[in-house]
């Protein structure tokens, strides 16, 4: 049988494998388990815990290892909390915002009293773990492949790639809204095409997102400026991802230039003035400002302590507002100044979209870069295609968070020698998160 068709076939082997874990039929019979930020006594989240000095992105990846070390201990995986989420759109700040629930289990300990309650008025205790474990945040481990085929029951065993493309793909399932998001956003995509302005991309069947599209995640302010600058190598210019996409629209590209669509994305504004013109006469198109809470990007750290800050606020006049004298209408209010924006959601939406292309051009420094690869890879892998992936800097695909890929590269460049497999175990110890 073909490598692509036994790839295939194992991918659906390997995702009903997940689900037999993350949905049993009695959650009393196996634990759950949650990053130490998911617990706590009292039921809050934590806002300035281990995810806080965090981008979302990082976040994310960080995910994937949770997931798999679940799955290799018998556990029911939970999310964990973020801070990119908006408390005033969904007050429990979990990844479950955005992504659908990864376990039919509920994480809360089952108490006597739910016990013995109706089933109208609680859950069944059939779906409460006795036990709820805690894990520490795990940024990047060797994945055991043989033993995850073995428990899966695969025909084969596939290359580490391919492991993080099936756990991203259960993990970033989008929820309801996620998905009503999609459809929204699709219909109000600002673009330039031939330099010609257009508004919507409405005119067009659902966009011109239609599987035409190549993606482009342009990484120009944190990882390139400051004093944490941590790639090593120059920062590329707008000409050098231009020139990228249009040598790959030429040669490998099976459709011609004037046909193809490119997805931007980018924390730089510069990027939608500069890129169009270099990539015409393929249309560029990009989600507008007006779906993202954070009008600017000087970098994670002071991103994070703005959103915090501002949630915060929104939180509290939302709150005045319920408890006004006519709470509906002041509520209604909020929302229609844009209360209930989501930071994260965009963020989110943009790294879906991404994957749904047919190529990927950016920089693995960046761990959108990373996730996009992942989702993509695992759909070119169902679809029995090819992954067309260009970092603009020259480096090959690093499934572990960006910046414990660039710690790995400064290694490697001083011990050239050892291999990538005994420098991630050499980390074993130390990549537990330390913030």
């Amino acid at each position: 049988m073909p490598t692509a068709e036994i790839e295939a076939l194992d991918a659906m082997r390997f995702q009903k494998f997940i689900r037999r874990t993350q949905f049993p039929h009695d959650c009393r019979a196996q634990p759950g388990v949650l990053t130490r930020a998911g617990v706590q006594s009292d039921g809050k989240h934590f806002p300035g815990d281990y995810f806080y000095g965090l981008g979302l992105g990082s976040q994310m990846a960080s995910l994937k290892f949770n997931l798999a070390h679940a799955l290799l201990k018998g556990r029911t995986y939970h999310f964990p909390t973020t801070h990119y989420a908006n408390p005033a759109r969904c007050p429990s700040q979990t990844f479950d915002c955005y992504f659908a629930a990864p376990t039919n289990c509920s994480r809360t300990r089952a108490t006597a009293a739910s016990a013995s309650s109706s089933a109208a008025a609680s859950p069944s205790p059939r779906s409460f773990h006795r036990t709820i474990e805690t894990a520490p945040l795990l940024w990047c481990f060797e994945l055991p492949r043989r033993r995850l085929s073995r428990l899966a029951g695969l025909q084969g065993v596939h290359n580490e790639a391919w492991y993080h493309g099936q756990l991203a793909t259960f993990l970033f399932r989008a929820n309801e809204e996620m998905a009503a998001f999609r459809l929204e956003a699709l219909r109000s995509f600002a673009y330039d095409s031939n330099h010609s302005r257009a508004v919507t991309l409405s005119k067009s069947p659902g966009g011109l997102h239609n599987g035409s599209c190549a993606a482009m995640h342009v990484r120009r302010t944190d990882k390139f400026r400051g004093r944490r600058r941590e790639d090593l190598k120059a920062q590329i210019g707008f000409n050098g991802f231009g020139r990228a996409f249009k040598f790959w629209a030429h040669w490998l590209s099976s459709r011609p230039s004037g046909q193809l669509r490119v997805l931007l994305g980018s924390e730089d504004p510069q990027t939608f003035k500069s890129m169009p013109t270099l990539l015409w006469p393929a249309a560029s198109y990009w989600l507008p400002a007006k779906y993202f809470v954070m009008e600017s990007f000087k970098d994670i750290t002071d991103n994070n302590n703005k959103l915090v800050s501002r949630y915060a606020r929104i939180q509290k006049e939302m709150e005045e507002a319920k408890a006004s004298a006519d709470p509906k209408a002041a509520v209604a209010a909020l929302v229609a100044k844009g209360y209930t924006k989501d930071e994260g959601m965009a963020l989110v939406l943009q790294i879906l979209l991404m994957s749904e292309c047919e190529a990927l051009f950016g920089s693995y420094a960046s761990n959108v870069a990373i996730l996009v690869h992942d989702l993509m890879h695992a759909r070119m892998v169902a679809r029995r295609e090819r992954l067309h992936a260009v970092d603009v800097n020259g480096r090959t695909y690093c499934g572990c968070g960006a910046s414990f890929c660039m710690k790995l590269e400064k290694r490697g460049n001083r011990e050239p020698k050892r291999t990538v497999r005994n420098m991630v175990e050499a980390f074993r110890g130390s990549n537990i998160n330390a913030i």
